[in-house]
Order: C-alpha cells, then structure tokens, then sequence
C-alpha cells in the first residue's frame, strides 16, 4: 500500500528569468502560490495558546499542586519540629480525656465538622499517660503548662475524670517531674504551672495541685469541700401510687435495694458508705498535702482536714492558705513561659508517637503488642458500644490476633446483668485457656459487682488506690402494681395464664413462688463467692468475710486480696507484656533471658467499615450495627443480580417497587424496642 506523500506546491509554469515571483522579463504574482506560502508560516503566539489551552492548564494546574504540596509539607516539618527548651502547653477541660472516644467513628466527626462544629480534641486516658511517659525522657521537653480554665470547654463529652483516673495522671506527672529535675539539675528548672480562671470541681483542683505552681483568676474559687453522697429514697412515693418492691439482696451490706424498700440506710449499709467516702478523702488529702507541702506548712494533711471544714475558699482565701501560689491572669502565666519554645500536647503527641514508631522500625527492636478491650458503664446483654456482645467480640479478636502477645481489659462499671457478666468471664476464661494468652484487669474509677464477676479469672488484677471495688453481692428487685394502683389511675385489668404467673408484677410473690424466687438470688451469691474464692485463690471464709456486697477502695480491696497490685492502665499494659514474654518463653518461642523493653497497644474489636459507620453516624441506633450489615449485603446482592429496581429500594428511592421486606423489617423493629 502507498503511503500519502508530503503537500507539494501547486504547480507554476515560469514566466520569466525571475521565477515566478520575480520582476524579471514579463513575470506576474501567482496568488496560489502566495496562498500556500502563508499556510507554511507558523501561527501567531496567541493562537498556539489557545490551540493548546487544555494541555496548558493543565500543566499550571499540576506545576501549582506540586509547588503546594511541598510548601505545605516543607511548612508542616517545620511545625513538627520541636525545639529545644520546649514547653507543652495543654488544655485540660471537661471531657476532653476519657477512658475511650464514644465517636463512633472518623465519618461521624466529619459529619459533625460539616455542621460547623468544632470542639475541642478528646483523648484516651491511655494516649495522654504514654505521651507524659514519652516527654519525661525527651530531653527537648522542660515543663508543662496546662489551662483548665472552663472557657475551654467546648467537648462533645460531658463526663470528667473519676478519681482513679485523675491519680494516675497524677503518677504519670509526678514521673515527669522527678525525671526532669534529675535530668536539668534540679526543680527550680522544670516549669511546672497549672492556671485556670476559677476550679469548678474538686477533681479539676486534685489533678492541678501536683503541679509545682498553681494559678488562678483574682475571682476564681476552690470548693475544697470534702467527699459526699446524697442518697434518695422512694418507697413512700412508690407506696402512696399502690407499688410496692419486692427485693432481695445478698447480704446486708448489699445497698442497690435500699431506696426502694426502706426509708434510710441500714447500719451495715451505713457504716460500710461512710468507711469508704472516709478512705477515699484520705487518700486524696495525702495526695495534695504531699504536692503542696511546702505551701502548706508543717501539718499539711492536718491543715488540710481543717480545711475542707470550712470550704470553699474565694481567690484571695486560696492564696493565704496556701492552696494556690498566686492570682493572675492566663497573659501573666504566658509571661513566664514566652522565652521558651511552645509546643501543644495534642500535637506533641502525635509528633511523638510517629517518632517512637519510626525508631522502632529503624532499630529493629522487637515490641511486644497489647490488645485492650474497653467495658465501660452498666454491664448489658447485646451490642452498643459497650455492651456483652461488643466487650466478647473484642476479646476474641485479640486472642485471635497472632501479633498480640496479652490483653488488657479495661473496666469502669457499677455492675449490672448477671448473664452479661457471665458471657464476658466466660470469653476472658477462653483467652487463657484455648488460645493461651493472659488478660490483665484494669480497673478504673469504678468496678464493683458484675465487674467484680468480671474479672475473677484473670491472670491479674490492678486498680487505683480510689477505685471503688467489691461489692460481691448479688440484688433483685421485682414490682408489684397492687389493685390501689389501677384503681388510682382507672384501668381495670383481667389476666389469663395457661401455667405461672411468677413473672406477672401485677401478682405478688407469696409461699412456694416467694421460696424459688429467694433461692435463686442464693444460688447466684454462691456462685459469685465461690468464682471470686477458685480465681483469687482464697477460701470460702476468706471471701465471705469481704463478701456481703461490702464496697472497699483498691487500697482495701489489695489487703484484702481482691486484686494483685495498684496502679493504672498503664501498669496494667506493662504488666500484660510481662506475661505475654513469659508465656513466649515457656512455649520456647522466646529465649529464657531475653528482655523486651517496648510495648505497643491495639484497642479492640476493630473499626467498623466506613458504609457502616456512616449508617451508625446517621442514626445512632444500636440496632444499625445488624442493620447496615444487612443492608450492605443486601445491595451487593441487588448489583450482583443486575437487580436495579431492587436496589433503588434498598437505597430508599422507592416505597412502592414490590419488594418490601415485612420480616426483616420487624426484625430490626424488634431489635430497636429491646
């Protein structure tokens, strides 16, 4: 086949010596050849450009990315760059660390940022007590100063640091300090300072007194008033609409049903409340007289016990009493500070952790992983965050998980369901023993009753000297809606059974069901007396005698044996990678003298796929957990199928296609009352 050839000029008969164009002899212009002389020439500069339009922006526009990108990174190095003689500064509000972020998610937060809302960063008690750790051997880090003025206060949590959870940031303070007065040559050069416009609470002034200098607004107050609980009662009212309680507890010290069924707290119960506010006020008066010693004297708990008598104290009141160490304004506490580098601690968190991490893989040294699961609030039979399902799934994707040497389970709960509790044992009793990895207890502010139950086949159990614990009990209470009630409120009622009516709270419990009903509150007290006395070791009398739903502070619940040592989750994780190396070495996986020094954390069960999280963002339901998995399935089974109406539906574009589901959305129904 021929190929085209090149344009030739058109063809021009000479008609002089000059050619064509000449002037010579009788020659003449030829416009055809003029014409195509002009083609020939390049194009305008303008026109090009605009010929070419496209290809040009789209070099400005990636010539533009790339000059952005690495000014932005070159900009984003050099805010990540610590300088020596830094100072973190941090802001301590209301919410802003807790156990674990309730967020369900990256995609809600964005979702709520889309809104116009931006609060406050929240962090985990765990993140902040490691980033302390982290800062005490940084010799680029001088000092703290931390704000716990209220106008930073713009969290999406509403709960404030328990008291277990405020000594161990305490601990993680007090280290820093020590580490670096040792480090700089003494105290006098460590910046320490804790400022706010006025202590809202007795935790806030708690945390802040471990700092060496505390500072506050001219106006600002300290209600240091001691510990107390206010305890209402209800069987009158309940009586006076025709509803009486039928409770049991096991044994008297057990007080769960006492503001349902009596008018005040009986003795034991009494005695036993007031032993632990007693216990707990004194740990925390030791704690801020051992901060504050110099300020206050030569008695300093004394003083201090003399003080929460006549609490609360007015700025200046403060100041000659010592509990603060002036009164200023947060510019004068910026003054002291300004000479030295600054650096947030949220940020210096993160630069930090990506420096440990980044070392740690540099060096190749080895790290031992621990799993945590989180069992925060009442302890519930299904999912939500929290609930036995959730803390279970946790649990077993950890032991499940080959790089994870041990878990941690974190507790800060009262109790709650018997079966819940049970579930949860049982998953900690399968970690152990089917996939052999140790679970370490941690308890929080609180972990009393079913998280007691929790937790007694655990390798070990650590708690704070002010956790409150215990409380190895076992209550019920059923109500009985007596005929005065429906009368009171006009409604008759007639019932039918084919068999009991035990379960009926409209029929009281009397003889042979009233017999079953106190046997089987006994039945489970043994069981819990005799769990505690198999997984702690002791013998039915040793645990009997701190049993009786008793309530104990750490420090009590270690002399009595109920948990291994005090501490925070932080030990607590410590501990864990102490038995994970050990468990290794016993397998033969590890040799017998090997040391591993670093510990590195996962938090389980896993996040939740993103299509599911915004499902969640949106609706907030615990049932949307089973919810968006079922829709998820179902729409890829619509795009499989080629179904598009189908999956119109299931987008929810269509009401009335044909293809409603009855079953599956009683089911969800179903799922939302419980």
């Amino acid at each position: 086949m021929s190929q085209p050839s090149a344009p030739q000029p058109p063809h021009v008969e000479p008609t002089g010596a000059a050619g064509p164009t000449g002037t010579g002899g009788q020659g003449t212009s030829n416009p055809h050849y003029e014409e195509w002389l002009r083609s020939r020439k390049p194009p305008a500069l303008a026109t090009r450009v605009w010929n070419n339009r496209g290809k040009i922006t789209f070099g400005v526009f990636l010539f533009y990315s790339s000059a952005n990108f690495f000014y932005n990174y070159r900009q984003q190095q050099i805010r990540d760059t610590i300088p020596p003689n830094t100072v973190l500064h941090w802001r301590i509000t209301e919410g802003s660390i807790v156990e674990t972020d309730t967020d369900k998610g990256y995609y809600q937060k964005v979702l709520r940022a889309a809104g116009g809302d931006s609060p406050t960063p929240v962090t985990t008690l765990v993140d902040v007590v490691a980033t302390l750790k982290h800062a005490k051997d940084d010799p680029r880090i001088v000092g703290i100063m931390a704000n716990f003025s209220s106008a930073n206060n713009k969290t999406q949590q509403t709960k404030g640091l328990g008291l277990a959870q405020i000594q161990e940031l305490r601990t993680a303070i007090q280290e820093f300090k020590e580490a670096k007065a040792k480090a700089l040559g003494g105290e006098d050069k460590v910046s320490l300072i804790a400022y706010t416009d006025s202590f809202d609470t007795q935790q806030q002034y708690y945390l802040a007194s471990v700092f060496d200098k505390v500072y506050m607004q001219p106006s600002g107050s300290i209600p240091l008033v001691g510990l107390s609980s206010t305890v209402p009662f209800f069987k009158t009212l309940l009586n006076r609409f025709g509803i009486q309680v039928r409770a049991e507890a096991r044994k008297e010290y057990k007080s769960m049903v006492s503001p349902f069924t009596e008018t005040e707290l009986p003795p034991p119960q009494k005695q036993n409340l007031f032993d632990l506010l007693k216990g707990l006020n004194s740990q925390i008066l030791a704690d801020i007289a051992k901060s504050r010693s110099k300020a206050l004297g030569s008695d300093p708990v004394e003083k201090l016990n003399h003080l929460i008598q006549i609490g609360p104290f007015m700025g200046s009141e403060a100041k000659d009493e010592g509990l603060v160490d002036g009164l200023l304004y947060k510019r004068d506490c910026g003054k002291m500070v300004e000479k030295n580098g600054a650096f947030g601690l949220a940020h210096y968190m993160r630069v930090k952790g990506k420096e440990h991490t980044d070392k740690l893989a540099k060096t190749g040294e080895p790290s031992l992983v621990v799993g945590i699961v989180y069992l925060i609030g009442g302890i519930k039979r299904g999912g939500g965050d929290f609930g036995a399902n959730t803390v279970v799934k946790g649990i077993r994707e950890a032991a499940n998980d080959t790089s994870v040497d041990a878990v941690v389970l974190r507790i800060d709960s009262g109790g709650g369901d018997v079966v819940a509790s049970d579930t949860i044992a049982d998953a900690i009793r399968w970690c152990q023993e089917e996939k052999k990895k140790p679970v370490i207890v941690s308890f929080g502010n609180t972990s009393a009753s079913g998280g007691y139950f929790v937790s007694t086949h655990a390798k070990a159990i650590v708690a704070q000297p002010t956790t409150v614990t215990g409380s190895i009990g076992v209550a019920s209470l059923r109500p009985y809606f007596t005929p005065e009630f429906f009368k009171l409120i006009g409604v008759s009622v007639e019932q039918f059974f084919t068999g009991s009516s035990d379960t009926s709270v409209l029929n009281d419990l009397e003889g042979a069901a009233l017999t079953r009903y106190k046997r089987q509150i006994d039945a489970t007290y043994a069981d819990f007396v005799k769990r505690v006395a198999e997984g702690r070791k002791l013998t039915l009398e040793e645990v009997e005698n701190v049993a009786g739903g008793r309530v104990m502070s750490g420090k009590e619940a270690l002399k009595a044996g109920l948990v291994d040592k005090l501490g925070g989750i932080s030990t607590a994780i410590r501990l864990a990678g102490d038995y994970g190396l050990d468990m290794h070495k016993q397998a033969g996986s590890f040799p017998s003298d090997m040391e591993v020094e670093n510990v590195v954390t996962k938090v389980f069960p896993k996040p939740k796929p993103w299509v599911q999280q915004i499902v969640e963002s949106m609706t907030g339901d615990e049932a949307v957990d089973m919810y968006a998995k079922e829709k998820v399935r179902a729409m890829m089974m619509r795009v499989w199928s080629g179904d598009m109406v189908g999956l119109m539906h299931e987008l929810g574009f269509s009401e009335s296609l044909g293809h409603s589901s009855p079953a599956h959305q009683l089911e969800i129904e179903e799922l939302r009352v419980k």
